[in-house]
């Protein structure tokens, strides 16, 4: 898998595989000009003892991990992700919502839910099957966006085209015919 300079490579835990990996990264990095940054590279353990994780990454040069970690912002893990490892996303709408929320109109709330706080889930959606309870979360924060602002623990009743049970094209009908027959 690649992302601009980010790449994930799965191989097996055999010394000659890695150092044929090395190989073909240093032929690419003189056919191509970029430089492979052996440092900065991690080697995540799947099913390997922690000495041969150590010999491993001593001889490909580059520095050890663990699982899980987010890849792309994606949890990667062996198991299925739970509900606690989605919570970054969650927590990600919710600032999203507080940064620039306050200045917008009604109308600018509209689009920043629709093209970001639908956005960033979909995503992740992409990838994963979301639990219903973070789907739920970021569905109330995007409610309370429309509805009542940035802040998602707000109390305030959720603002409306109603009052007194009636819409406002109502009102004014009301409004005009009661000015009529004052007259």
């Amino acid at each position: 898998m690649n992302n601009q300079n980010d790449t994930l490579i799965f191989v097996q835990a055999d010394t000659a595989q890695l150092n044929n990996l090395k190989a073909l990264l240093i032929s690419f990095a003189a056919s191509s000009g970029l430089k492979v940054n052996f440092d900065k590279s991690l080697m995540l353990p799947v099913n390997l003892s922690a000495t041969r994780l150590d010999e491993l990454a001593a001889n490909f040069g580059c520095s050890k991990g663990t699982l899980p970690f987010a890849y792309l912002g994606l949890p990667l893990n062996l198991t299925k992700p739970s509900v606690a490892d989605f919570w970054p996303l969650v927590s990600k709408c919710e600032r999203r919502l507080a940064t620039f929320f306050n200045f917008l109109s009604d109308a600018g709330r509209l689009q920043m839910t629709n093209a970001v706080l639908t956005a960033l889930p979909t995503y992740t959606m992409c990838t994963y099957l979301l639990p219903k309870t973070v789907i739920k979360q970021i569905d109330k924060f995007r409610k309370h966006c429309l509805w009542r602002g940035s802040d998602a623990n707000n109390r305030q009743p959720p603002k409306s085209s109603l009052a007194n049970g009636t819409c406002a094209k109502d009102r004014r009908r009301v409004e005009c015919h009661q000015s009529q027959s004052s007259e």
